[in-house]
């Protein structure tokens, strides 16, 4: 009896393609009807969506991403890497099993995509960032229709996969009714001659963008808004972004009719691009009111850079915060990890970096591991600055810098319900000011890559910190565990998994150690500052306002200088200093006194004092934040004026 010949796989069929030259065709399927969802998006934001497909680059041991938007007209997407590509095999296997990652597991070793010893790392030795095997798929927030052209070094062809994403259509049903297989969509397979043996990696080539997807990505709803203001009103009350890639014509797609404001010149190296992005947008703080706010100042397109420069595995713009050298700029302090731990200081000398004492070994990535993503020709860096922060008015003018490791082990517990063991490390940055707004908080890290934005709240810290958590920004880099407390949409945790739960307690005593520590410098800096006061009465002023603005949770006493004419021009410097400068004639009403006896200058002395101190408490009570300069002045004059009023005028 002859033996039945099994019909080709997958991956058999797509090698036929290089002889016959004719593609194939075959269903899109998934392991688990839940999964039939990412059809529908289950990604919010076009950027995460290009998230997923970076993330995948980084998993496949690539060195340099491309991505091409064709911005502002965002007619076709393309995302080239140099990773080690698909093999036939590898690509059946995606197709086939959405939802049913390779990764993590021993197939992926058996499709050379995994390292072979460590199914959690690359080929290369990265700690793997997807798991889901659906990031691919993430596609379907821009576009129902894309080719994959994929390829392996030392391979003579390449192999294309155009897919057209559908609805979910159920393909068998299981024994007891439900559903065993899904298919989500079509794909036209086959091999072609490579241009290059020698070149290996993947290009994602994304089709007919969703009309909704591109207008995202144009900023359309806040352009049409203006508009409507213009023509309605005659001037826009909203603003427009300060920095923004243009606007083209609704009625006419091709010609611009906003032009681009960037800030860079298009001469300029892709570093140097990303670069003056982060610099422009911190600079920004210069203007009266002092605020940044991504959403106001940047278009959706260079919010998604912003997004994605946060969210990959890369590079600081400047330096990692764990090799920033001693120099008098800041404080050092090492966090401990007990509940009511109190942080010590760390008395490094010049030059030496909080690396080099603690041991820190962030970002867990192989020795010398380069990867870089390009978009437009902008080379996006982690926008994250530890150095040249903008003073403030607050008595500690020095950055506060926190660091910390833990492992945790969960002795005693079951693999199954602890999820294993539990390493990181991290650093809490304490500034004046934090820019931009959207950096306040905590952002963790999973094999160096980040699905969600900072949580301005510390991860539900309770108590009533609310300044001072506004001057913290902070990084959780997470070397083993947390991985399976990752939601589907990589953008939220599941809360209740024990290695969230840890890290909650472990950062909530973090931040009670940076408040400790940050009362006690001010306390310091405060003292040495009313040692220096000259008056008794002055003194007494000075404890008066410390006393009010303590009550009301304030314990940082603003600097305030007022300034006689000749002295005009030093104003803005003190206020980059962070100083509360103000015109001396322009806030105290001049004297009505016919000679300048001593007790004249005495009082006008106190009185200047009593300038100060009413300016001190209006800063602290934050009345001043959305005031200009001149707006203050006024505020200040009135005020006073009001109170030497007297019965009878």
């Amino acid at each position: 009896m002859s033996k039945v010949k099994s019909a080709p796989t997958l991956a058999e069929r797509i090698r036929q393609t290089a002889e016959t030259q004719q593609p194939i065709d075959e269903k899109l399927r998934t392991d688990q009807s839940i999964l039939a969802r990412i059809t529908d998006g289950i990604y919010r934001q076009p950027a995460s969506a290009l998230r997923e497909l970076i993330s995948n680059a980084y998993d496949a041991d690539a060195t340099e991403v491309y991505i091409l938007t064709d911005a502002p007209r965002f007619k076709q997407i393309s995302i080239r890497d140099n990773g080690i590509g698909l093999s036939p095999e590898a690509l059946q296997h995606l197709i086939q099993h959405i939802g049913g990652s390779a990764k993590r597991s021993e197939v992926g070793a058996d499709l050379h995509i995994t390292d072979e010893s460590d199914p959690n790392f690359s080929p290369g030795g990265r700690q793997l960032i997807g798991k889901m095997g659906i990031g691919l798929f993430a596609v379907a927030q821009f576009t129902r229709h894309f080719l994959i052209i994929t390829k392996n070094r030392d391979d003579n062809f390449q192999t294309v996969a155009d897919i057209t994403l559908g609805s979910p259509v159920n393909k068998a049903q299981a024994a007891d009714g439900r559903t065993a297989e899904i298919t989500t969509g079509d794909a036209r397979i086959w091999q072609e001659p490579a241009a290059n043996v020698k070149a290996h990696g993947t290009e994602i080539k994304l089709l007919d963008l969703l009309p909704r997807t591109k207008a995202e990505l144009c900023s359309s709803d806040r352009w049409l808004k203006i508009g409507y203001e213009i023509e309605t009103d005659g001037k826009a009350t909203s603003p427009k972004p300060a920095f923004h890639i243009g606007r083209m014509d609704p009625k006419s797609p091709d010609e611009l009719v906003e032009q681009p404001k960037l800030p860079w010149k298009n001469k300029d190296s892709p570093r140097h691009k990303f670069e003056s992005l982060v610099l422009s947008v911190r600079a920004l703080a210069g203007i009266d009111k002092e605020l940044v706010d991504l959403e106001a100042v940047l278009d959706n397109y260079l919010l998604t850079l912003w997004s994605l420069s946060l969210s990959a595995p890369l590079d600081y713009v400047f330096r990692h915060p764990f090799d920033i050298p001693a120099d008098g700029e800041r404080l050092f302090y090492q966090l401990e990890n007990q509940t009511r731990g109190q942080a010590k200081s760390l008395d490094l000398k010049a030059g030496q970096t909080p690396r080099a004492e603690l041991n820190l070994e962030s970002p867990f990535r192989p020795h010398n591991d380069r990867f870089e993503v390009f978009v437009d020709g902008v080379q996006l860096l982690r926008p994250i600055l530890f150095v040249h922060h903008p003073k403030t008015q607050h008595a500690i003018k020095s950055q506060l810098l926190f660091l910390g490791r833990c492992r945790e082990e969960f002795t005693g517990k079951p693999v199954q319900l602890s999820g294993g063991p539990l390493e990181f490390e991290a650093y809490l940055l304490w500034a004046p000011k934090v820019l931009p707004t959207q950096h306040q908080g905590v952002m963790i890290r999973v094999g160096d890559a980040a699905g969600t934005p900072f949580d301005r709240t510390f991860m539900g810290y309770q108590v009533s910190e609310q300044t001072r958590l506004r001057q913290i920004t902070a990084e959780i880099f997470v070397r083993h565990g947390l991985d399976s407390a990752i939601n589907l949409d990589r953008e939220s945790f599941n809360f209740a998994h024990p290695h969230y739960q840890f890290l909650v307690k472990w950062l909530h005593s973090a931040v009670r150690q940076l408040t400790n520590r940050h009362k006690e410098v001010g306390s310091t800096i405060r003292a040495m500052n009313l040692a220096s006061a000259g008056k008794k009465a002055q003194k007494k002023l000075e404890l008066l306002v410390e006393r009010k603005l303590k009550e009301h949770g304030v314990e940082d006493i603003p600097e305030v200088r007022l300034l006689d004419a000749p002295a005009y021009s030093s104003a803005p410097k003190c206020r980059d200093e962070g100083i509360i400068a103000l015109r001396k004639p322009f806030v105290i009403p001049p004297s009505t006194a016919l000679k300048q006896t001593k007790a004249e200058k005495e009082r006008a002395a106190f009185l200047e004092s009593k300038v100060v101190a009413i300016t001190q408490i209006l800063q602290g009570w934050g009345l001043l934040d959305t005031l200009s300069f001149a707006e203050q002045e006024e505020l200040i004059r009135d005020i006073l004026e009001v109170a030497l009023a007297e019965v009878g005028q």
